[in-house]
């Protein structure tokens, strides 16, 4: 009976134990980029790079567990930056391997391939073998999202359900994909730009720097309603010379707002050009203005949606 009593104790215990053990407490498995990789527990000292990967955590209310952040490209919204401010940003672009590992990170969360360069922070798999998670935002891996097939809202979706399991918030990224979806859809429903064609106006190389037929911007002006005078050139990002532009005459001009180009230096540039300044949009001043930050597969990218959407309506009041 003594005996029956002891193996209770010592197996009610060991159950117990490997319920309460931080190394089975919280263990998933997922892929970043074709790669598998297995956490064990929630991370504590995750290192956000770029702005789309910081905006996930923040939105899912996980700043605490932040160690360290780098790279913004555009301003931290009002709602998030009380939280942004609890964490050190250890770079204004990407940092380097030496002070990265200094932080002793955990998990490393990255929006932008170009940060696992070896030039940069170092690849997935040097950081994964050293015991350091790491994942890249789903629409950032060329293996997912081949960059001749048109991009979804998917990409965003993924990225909010991943973090949610690594972080053990799945309620709270359950709501706020419900909520992006549901924003996403009104637009969509109330088609704004039905029947309008238009162009994206990124930056000044020459020839032209523009959305083809399978980036964030071509996604934008899909779910509006817009025909894009490019959608049926291949790539996320291409270059065509004003000559299309102009052959195309569009409706509208979407102007995307960046550091590197403003959309000021842009309206400038059509309007003193003798040949752009004819274009209808032009002659009418139908720019459509959005900052890259919501052209960007992330959080903004909602924003982005219903921004053009309103600015859409108001061309015709």
């Amino acid at each position: 009976m003594i005996e029956m009593n002891l193996k209770t104790i010592i197996t009610s215990t060991l159950v117990a134990t490997f319920l309460v053990t931080p190394a089975f407490a919280h263990e998933i498995q997922y892929e970043s980029c074709g790669v598998p990789i297995d956490i064990k527990e929630v991370p504590s000292r995750a290192i956000t790079l770029n702005q789309q990967a910081t905006e996930v955590m923040l939105a899912l209310g996980l700043e605490d567990l932040m160690g360290a952040t780098a790279y913004l490209e555009d301003e931290i919204l009002p709602q998030w930056q009380e939280a942004y401010n609890k964490v050190p940003v250890i770079a204004e672009k990407y940092p380097a391997k030496e002070v990265v590992l200094i932080e002793e990170p955990d998990f490393l969360f990255a929006g932008f391939a170009s940060a696992f360069a070896e030039k940069n922070v170092g690849t997935q798999q040097e950081w994964n073998e050293r015991g350091v998670a790491t994942y890249l935002v789903d629409a950032s891996c060329d293996q997912y999202n081949p960059k001749n097939v048109p991009v979804t809202t998917a990409p965003i979706l993924k990225d909010i359900e991943v973090i949610g399991k690594i972080f053990d918030v799945e309620d709270r990224a359950a709501s706020l994909i419900e909520e992006t979806k549901a924003r996403i859809e009104k637009v969509q429903t109330l088609n704004p730009g039905a029947g309008r064609t238009a162009f994206f106006y990124d930056s000044d190389d020459d020839p032209v720097y523009t959305a083809g037929c399978c980036g964030g911007p071509a996604l934008l002006m899909r779910i509006l309603g817009l025909n894009s005078i490019t959608e049926d050139i291949e790539g996320r990002w291409v270059n065509v010379g004003w000559e299309h532009v102009v052959q195309h005459d569009p409706e509208l001009i979407v102007i995307n707002d960046a550091v590197w180009s403003t959309a000021a230096e842009k309206i400038e540039k059509l309007k003193n050009d003798p040949v752009l300044s004819d274009l209808d949009a032009v002659k009418n001043e139908r720019f459509l203005i959005i900052p890259f930050s919501q052209t960007v597969l992330g959080m903004r990218f909602t924003d982005g949606v219903e921004n053009l959407a309103q600015q859409i309506a108001g061309l015709d009041q």
